[in-house]
């Protein structure tokens, strides 16, 4: 995440680089697996990393979701399921001025 807030926030590729390598370096227990990309490419490189490190956790979803690709990587996504419903107590306990979100 350290990564992936360095990139994507115009903060520094280079941090980010290093957060990214040092997984990369225990995954692979060296340092021969290194990346050195810059911009994009460097975002697609620790969209990879985040995949293969919590592959089988439930957060490859989520990280779609949030990194605003899902609708064109899940087939039948819909930008429906980036929102779930607010529960009617809670709107109700707000005096009604919260709107139910889109499609619910």
């Amino acid at each position: 995440m350290a990564a992936e807030a360095n990139n994507r926030g115009n903060i520094s590729d280079a941090q980010a680089l290093i957060y990214l390598n040092r997984v990369r370096a225990r995954a692979f227990g060296n340092m021969d697996n290194n990346v050195s990309v810059t911009g994009a490419a460097l975002t697609t490189a620790i969209y990879h990393e985040r995949r293969v490190e919590l592959v089988g956790e439930g957060h490859h979803f989520f990280d779609l979701v949030r990194t605003g690709r899902a609708l064109g990587e899940i087939d039948g996504f819909t930008l429906k399921n980036e929102l779930f419903p607010i529960p009617s107590i809670e709107i109700a306990l707000t005096g009604n001025r919260w709107d139910q979100n889109p499609g619910y």
